[in-house]
């Protein structure tokens, strides 16, 4: 009997091997550096009979990082599940993934689509059945000894920060480099300076960004100019003073990687612990603006360069809630067409639940130059500052306006 072998061809084609490296910044020193690592497995692929080579997809710096925030993962799951790869190579069980859960949900899904990983320190392969518990214990071993690693650092942080010690770990920050553990002033430090000047001098973080794209200010860092959104985060650095706040909040989470409230922890803070940017006086001026800014947005106040004097001093007598300009057009030939209760502007319709009235800006100023006693012709004539230094607050109700002075209050029908 003559038998005849039918051969597929996928069996007569070279297998398509990958390779998946990974590396912490915190490591680079090691004999498994990443770019050890690279070279090794190019070598392997190209030299091994009957493979392929793909590609080597690698992430350096990613240390305990979720697989869908690695570049190089995700990218080599998608040619995985453009069916582009046969076999996938990787040290250990730990490169691989950051956790037990997490290396055999991947481990699982590129099985099912038939593309094959071998694990070189543990000598396992996912297509091996009998590998399976084996694969299971040893991915569990995996994510205890990153705990273990991640122990170790943290107790290293705390004691350094018992002893004053904490280094910058991108060493950057505006305006200091770190020069043997001690941060100094660079060539930016005066752009914190006028960051610092022109918030004191009253002006909004919009403001202050025009002016330094004014002035020519780039972060030799980043080569950007710094932005409005990031100037709170400067203006609020004690490091600018000269002092030091170690231990600013609670570790992070192994496997969540968000800050873990359940854990207790200490903070220290050092006073005139290197040489300042900015001096004590105008730090805490800046302190007192953002500590009163936090106030008004507490009572739902938020200022910008473009809010008008009445914002922040009418008040709804209803809710609580500042009053703002209205939209539409209903009032011509003032210079704000009407307030309203800021209750009535939410997003969400269902919130709208003041009913309060809403009030012409000319019969307001009308009525606040009666009480204070202040000549009347037009709204652009008002003398807004008499206004605010004489009174408190404004308040309106559905029948009246309360006038809160400074020393007195003043009720008018």
């Amino acid at each position: 009997m003559r038998v005849t072998r039918v051969v597929r061809s996928q069996d007569l084609q070279a297998k398509r091997v990958a390779a998946y490296c990974r590396v912490s910044t915190l490591k680079e020193n090691q004999e498994e550096s990443f770019e050890t690592q690279q070279r090794y497995y190019t070598d392997l692929i190209n030299h091994t009979s009957g493979w392929q080579p793909v590609k080597v997809y690698a992430d350096e710096g990613f240390s305990g990082v979720l697989a869908e925030k690695r570049p190089g993962f995700m990218a080599m799951m998608a040619d995985a599940r453009n069916n582009l790869i046969d076999i996938i190579l990787v040290k250990s069980i730990s490169r691989f993934a950051r956790n037990a859960k997490e290396a055999q949900r991947y481990v699982h899904e590129l099985k099912d689509l038939e593309v094959e990983v071998r694990f070189e320190r543990e000598g396992i392969s996912s297509m091996d059945g009998s590998a399976e518990m084996a694969f299971s214990m040893l991915a569990v071993a995996a994510q205890e000894e990153s705990r273990s690693i991640s122990e170790n650092m943290k107790w290293s942080l705390r004691k350094h920060a018992e002893q004053g010690i904490r280094h910058l770990g991108s060493n950057r920050i505006l305006g200091y480099d770190e020069v043997n553990g001690v941060l100094v002033p660079n060539q930016d430090a005066w752009i914190v300076r006028v960051i610092f000047e022109d918030y004191a001098a009253g002006l909004y973080p919009m403001e202050i960004q025009r002016h330094l794209e004014d002035l020519g200010a780039v972060n030799s860092s980043t080569k950007r100019i710094p932005g409005a959104g990031n100037m709170r985060k400067v203006l609020s650095n004690e490091v600018y003073v000269g002092d030091r706040m170690i231990q600013k909040g609670p570790v992070r989470d192994l496997i969540t990687k968000q800050p873990d409230f359940s854990k207790p922890y200490t903070s220290y803070y050092l006073t005139d612990d290197h040489e300042p940017i900015v001096d004590r006086q105008l730090f805490e001026q800046v302190k007192a603006r953002l500590e009163w800014v936090d106030q008004e947005r507490m009572a739902g106040i938020y200022r910008n360069s473009q809010s008008h004097y009445l914002y922040g001093l009418v008040y709804c007598s209803e809710c609580g809630l500042p009053y703002r300009k209205g939209d539409g057009s209903e009032y011509k030939g003032t210079e704000y067409d009407y307030l309203v209760c800021s209750c009535r502007k939410r997003r969400d319709r269902k919130q709208r639940t003041c009913t309060n009235r809403s009030i012409r800006v000319d019969q307001l100023l009308k009525t606040l130059s009666d009480t204070l006693g202040l000549p009347w012709r037009t709204v652009e004539e008002f003398d807004s500052d008499a206004l605010v230094q004489a009174v408190e607050r404004v308040i309106i109700k559905p029948n009246g306006i309360d006038v809160v002075m400074k020393y007195r209050q003043v009720a008018n029908g």
